[in-house]
């Protein structure tokens, strides 16, 4: 027991060092996050910082997967608040939501390790696992909670049309804002959306 505070302060340190590599990949890039620059926004010296992370790979490989990680729990957890009752939930609501998913910070810290990994080939074998099981989780719960026919061809690809226009607009959300865009296209998948539901 006597080493419990201690070893509370170690993961409240680890804990912080993550979240502030997460913030400044999203704010700043991938260029920019570096160990020393991390441990200032974190309040801590560097060199507790690399006893946590050793070496800037480590620390943003434990950033990705904690992005993916965080992503897909708070996606998991809104798309079973859309569909509490069980019956399916309202397609317009599943469309928005997807749409929502990718933005953000998680989102555009992901993205800015994408970017990096075109060119970095280590980088891209770390994100590449991670941004799959996260697509994969993403298609699974959408589907989920509309009830979808996943045997249905022509649903499969509703839904993977549906996620790769939820990818665009995220991105261009990084450099304009998607103003009353998103809503008109939440209306018109959402329309279709509903239409597979019938179909399920």
């Amino acid at each position: 027991m006597v080493n419990a505070p201690k070893q509370d302060r170690s993961r409240q340190t680890h804990r912080k060092l993550i979240e502030c590599t997460i913030r400044i990949l999203a704010s700043k890039g991938l260029q920019a996050t570096t160990v020393s620059l991390v441990a200032e926004e974190a309040g801590v010296s560097r060199g507790a910082a690399q006893h946590h992370f050793p070496t800037r790979e480590a620390l943003i490989k434990e950033a990705i997967e904690q992005i993916s990680a965080e992503r897909t729990a708070v996606l998991r957890e809104a798309m079973a608040s859309l569909d509490s009752e069980g019956a399916g939930a309202p397609a317009e609501d599943v469309a928005r939501l997807v749409f929502e998913v990718f933005s953000g910070d998680l989102f555009h810290a992901a993205v800015h390790v994408w970017a990096a990994a075109a060119s970095d080939q280590k980088l891209k074998e770390i994100i590449m696992p991670a941004e799959a099981r996260y697509n994969r989780e993403v298609y699974e719960l959408t589907a989920r909670a509309l009830h979808a026919d996943l045997t249905d061809r022509h649903t499969r690809r509703l839904l993977t049309v549906l996620l790769d226009l939820g990818h665009g607009l995220g991105l261009s959300s990084m450099l304009i804002d998607p103003g009353d865009r998103i809503q008109r296209h939440v209306e018109a998948c959402g329309a279709v959306l509903q239409g597979i539901k019938r179909l399920a």
